[in-house]
């Protein structure tokens, strides 16, 4: 042959040989002049059969084609990863990768790593991204147990320190807004229970009792008014109080329940209570600190 493949180093001139090629080859030492090949693929594969000295192909052949992910980082945390806006703890932080958010790799990776991700350009510790062909393989998995049509939805990218603040501020803008949605709601019902409760004022106070209409104790009438309701309570002041939720006399709204040493009775609003309050009176109303309050409870 005019061509010799010296010392295992041989040259693949087309891309179209990749899938011809052996999974081995072979080259052969000589003391001959190298000379490249100069007819193509065939003989340099000749070459190769002949050879005494084992070669991998795949260690020498070039990839055509890079990985669609291979430049992707993903956050490998339990809580969070700063990007830092110089590769030092001692610099700002302007954004977060919580577990799993992705980011485009933008620098070598060293100690730290120049990432981008959404709107946040900066740097990552590189301990704590997966990266190279790990990355490339989880994107991929990713992408296949998404149902997404467009692989870019797949992927959840960083929060900027401006748009956590944002997240955060509405956050506690939608809870307080709830918390007073709440507390109309209960506020509602509770006048719903006082409105239900006046309609037996001038009725009988009875020692035991807890007829509504013909007689009922302090506890009675608390306990059958918000029986009405849906509400079991215990049939003793003293039992009534440890129900419900405690809450502080100037926090009181109507249908919270007053319990003193020995009374009870229903929140009216405006410094009133509505209640069962002896044989002489009967059902009705008293001012709600006539005595000491020994504690305020919420049902509603």
């Amino acid at each position: 042959m005019d061509s010799i493949l010296k010392k295992g180093l041989f040259l693949v001139t087309t891309a179209g040989a990749i899938t011809a090629f052996p999974a081995t080859a072979y080259a052969i030492d000589t003391d001959t002049e190298d000379v490249m090949p100069q007819t193509g693929i065939e003989e340099v594969l000749n070459n190769c059969y002949v050879a005494d000295k084992e070669i991998e192909v795949e260690d020498y052949l070039v990839p055509t084609e890079k990985g669609e992910y291979l430049d992707m980082a993903f956050a490998d945390v339990q809580s969070f990863l700063y990007i830092r806006s110089e590769p030092t703890t001692d610099s700002e932080w302007v954004g977060k990768l919580y577990p799993d958010y992705a980011a485009k790799i933008l620098g070598p990776v060293g100690e730290w790593t120049k990432v981008e991700s959404g709107e946040v350009t900066g740097y990552v510790y590189s301990e704590y991204i997966i990266i190279g062909n790990s990355a490339e393989q989880k994107a991929q998995e990713m992408v296949q147990e998404s149902e997404n049509d467009s692989p870019e939805e797949v992927f959840t990218y960083a929060e900027s320190k401006e748009e956590e603040e944002a997240r955060i501020a509405a956050e506690a803008a939608e809870a307080a807004a709830r918390a007073q949605e709440e507390a109309a709601a209960k506020a509602g019902t509770g006048q719903a229970i006082v409105d239900y409760a006046c309609q037996f004022i001038g009725n009988p106070y009875v020692w035991g009792g807890t007829s509504l209409t013909n007689g009922a104790d302090c506890s009675g009438f608390v306990q059958s008014v918000f029986a009405h309701f849906g509400i079991s309570l215990p049939r003793t002041t003293w039992d009534m109080e440890n129900v419900g939720t405690p809450v502080s006399y100037d926090q009181a709204i109507p249908g919270d329940i007053i319990l003193y040493n020995g009374h009870v009775g229903i929140y009216m609003g405006n410094g009133q209570i509505v209640n069962a309050i002896n044989s002489s009176r009967g059902i009705g109303i008293l001012p709600a600190t006539y005595t000491s309050i020994v504690t305020v409870r919420r049902l509603v």
